[in-house]
């Protein structure tokens, strides 16, 4: 069985990829802050019965940034180099958060090139209507307020960094595998990983640009959404949000997704119950079944 970490290089950049397993491929696309260690146990469940491969995008974990400006169709473009360096053909692509933003803008860009997308509680291309709930005092969590944040992050050292996303780095620990933990303070103590991030924040989630001009390809696409309930209480409990706050955010959250099952005919719709955001870690299940409903369909197609 094949099992590789390694940088591969897609022409203007090397990117940091983890390969494993053998037949058809499966790509993961990790949303935007989101060290490969998160991902390593669906990596290695759906390494069984098929060839899984999961990279850091420009600028995060070991991948370099590259000189041009950080956005959505920079990194589907390097998604697609990427597909093209490592020989494969008609892979199925996962996509979370930010990542499945990235997934949505691939397809437009290079329509024949998956057979199958799954979006992971995605991010959409109309995400600033979230900026647009009124909220109470100080919104710490605003797109403006996370660009500010990673503007001053990108000018920090790696130590100084250490000791910002100390809390962060903590979480993440108590949930994953302590030989992921060097993995995961190093990829959270990168400052040019913030400076991709102020980039990316600014074109992709302040714009108002949208791509629906351009047409979806007819692609078997499985939009999977969080529950709703659960991440009212997450922001509720997590950021402070009065529950009425939260519930509005919800309410165009949901609404976003929604419009997703509409990208195409062949799109299904999952709820990942009792999930919140992080449905990779908290419902992993449900991204197996997503898979394995899309692997069914092309068999039927073929």
């Amino acid at each position: 069985m094949i099992n590789i970490k390694k940088l591969v290089d897609i022409g203007d950049k090397e990117l940091e990829v983890w390969m494993k397993g053998n037949g058809r491929t499966i790509i993961i696309q990790p949303g935007m802050i989101s060290p490969l260690s998160e991902w390593n146990a669906l990596w290695e469940d759906l390494s069984r019965h098929a060839r899984v491969i999961i990279y850091n995008r420009a600028g995060c974990g070991k991948s370099d940034k590259g000189i041009t400006t950080r956005n959505r169709r920079e990194n589907a473009k390097d998604l697609n180099a990427l597909i093209k360096k490592l020989s494969v053909t008609s892979p199925i692509i996962i996509g979370h958060s930010y990542g499945g933003l990235i997934l949505q803008q691939f397809a437009q860009e290079y329509p024949n090139v998956a057979s199958g997308f799954v979006l992971v509680d995605s991010t959409s291309f109309d995400a600033y209507m979230l900026d647009e709930v009124e909220i109470e005092g100080e919104d710490g969590n605003s797109t403006e307020a996370w660009i500010e944040k990673c503007k001053t992050y990108s000018g920090l050292s790696k130590k100084h960094l250490q000791l910002e996303m100390a809390d962060w780095v903590n979480e993440l620990k108590e949930i994953l595998p302590s030989i992921s933990h060097k993995e995961v303070e190093k990829f959270m103590s990168n400052p040019t990983m913030f400076e991709s991030l102020s980039e990316e924040l600014e074109f992709d989630l302040l714009s108002r640009e949208t791509n629906y001009y351009k047409a979806f390809p007819d692609t078997f696409t499985i939009v999977i959404g969080r529950d709703p309930k659960v991440s009212i209480i997450e922001m509720v409990e997590s950021e402070g949000l009065h529950k009425s706050e939260a519930e509005d955010i919800e309410n165009i959250w949901q609404n976003l997704i929604r419009n997703q099952t509409k990208l195409n005919s062949n799109t299904k719709y999952i709820l990942a119950k009792e999930s919140g955001h992080r449905v990779h870690l908290e419902n992993p299940e449900v991204i197996k079944r997503a898979v394995d409903s899309i692997f069914n369909s092309i068999k039927v197609k073929e």
